[in-house]
């Protein structure tokens, strides 16, 4: 997380020099934004972390050499300060629930609004997760009893949980289905019927429980591990 004021330093994984160069351009007219580094495939991606410590990372995810996944996996498992947000075209499930589970904080498609884009790399920084409407009804899709046998990504027998911490109540796997979907602590409380306070409590407890940061990880813990 970055101070109030400062600059937030990005590095950008990009394999097309085009769109590198508009996405450069839209963040050069920003002065609370420095480009440190630009990287065409996966495997700059990880080198220029190292180098150059930006405090997030735009990553697409179809990249030569390695591919935004793996590249992802190893940033934030040597920095895992480093806000990584998936910024690509693809929401396949493979690709969604392999960023999610090497750690991406976000996940974006390249047909977001720049202002859109803003907000949510402010989200990051302030400690937040996002991710697209679109994918968060695949998340909530490959959720769904018999969806985990169809998940490529999905290890065999997933549909029996593999999750090997504290038991999760009917309660807390319906609170991480919403969470899963999307949905807010405000949408979740409306839904079920529940004051905010009990859904925070809910909530925090979900996240304890599953030894997960953030509302992405565990929607992505839930999808590999067969949680729903």
């Amino acid at each position: 997380m970055t101070e109030e004021g400062s600059v937030i330093r990005v590095l950008l994984v990009e394999d097309h020099a085009l769109m590198r160069r508009g996405i450069k351009g839209q963040f050069a007219l920003i002065k609370r934004f420095e480009i440190v580094g630009e990287a065409a495939d996966g495997a700059q991606a990880v080198e220029m972390a190292t180098q150059y410590e930006p405090d997030i990372v735009l990553m697409d995810i179809d990249l030569p050499v390695l591919d935004g996944i793996g590249a992802t996996q190893q940033i934030k498992s040597a920095r895992p300060q480093v806000r990584v947000l998936a910024l690509t075209a693809f929401d396949e499930d493979t690709q969604v629930v392999g960023m999610l589970a090497a750690g991406a904080d976000g996940y974006c498609l390249k047909s977001v609004e720049w202002d859109q884009l803003m907000a949510v790399i402010d989200l990051l920084m302030g400690g937040g997760a996002y991710l697209d409407p679109q994918v968060a009804q695949k998340v909530a899709r490959l959720l769904k009893p018999g969806a985990q046998a169809a998940a490529p990504s999905a290890p065999v027998g997933a549909a029996h949980s593999s999750f090997q911490g504290p038991a999760l109540s009917s309660r807390e796997r319906e609170i991480l289905k919403l969470i899963a979907e999307g949905e807010s602590n405000q949408e979740i409380a409306d839904k079920l019927y529940l004051s905010l306070g009990t859904v925070k409590s809910y909530v925090r407890m979900v996240l304890n429980k599953l030894s997960v940061d953030d509302r992405v990880q565990a929607a992505a813990k839930a999808v590999r591990e067969g949680l729903i």
